[in-house]
């Protein structure tokens, strides 16, 4: 499937998120859980077309609505909490580290109100050696991605 097999009415449906890369950091964690069934079938969509997007707009178009639904229930049930985490990762320079005490309170009141907990990534997670800098460890993990998305 290509574009030009799609009718102009339908491509027209395919609106992008309005929404800012702050909000979505804040929730990226939260955000990849819940959407990850539809972002495993765009990515899988892209992979099969060999990294197509105008192949996989339906895919693509299920990970924005689910998007938009996730972010619609965050607005709902723990607006305040969000905004004032993002506003301190946006006064921040986006850093995180500087934003604990938002971020906590923006957590409890997702896993409260939604059941939808923080997961943290892999690296995040890792233990490094003693005899391992975080250089070297960063460097690992490079290798474990590279290896992962070639299979």
């Amino acid at each position: 499937m290509s574009c030009e097999n799609i009718p102009w009415e339908e491509i027209d449906q395919y609106k992008d998120f309005n929404v800012t890369s702050v909000p979505l950091m804040a929730v990226a964690d939260h955000l990849g859980q819940v959407c990850k069934d539809a972002n495993d079938r765009f990515m899988l969509c892209r992979n099969d077309t060999g990294n197509d997007p105008r192949q996989c707009l339906r895919e693509g178009q299920l990970v924005t609505n689910c998007t938009k639904m996730f972010m619609d229930k965050v607005y709902k049930e723990c607006k305040m909490p969000f905004a004032r985490y993002t506003t301190c990762l946006d006064l921040n320079s986006r850093k995180h580290q500087f934003c604990r005490t938002t971020q906590i309170e923006f957590d409890k009141c997702l896993l409260e109100k939604t059941g939808v907990s923080r997961e943290f990534t892999w690296f995040q997670d890792k233990q490094v050696p003693p005899h391992q800098t975080w250089p070297e460890a960063f460097r690992e993990f490079k290798s474990d991605v590279t290896n992962i998305i070639k299979h």
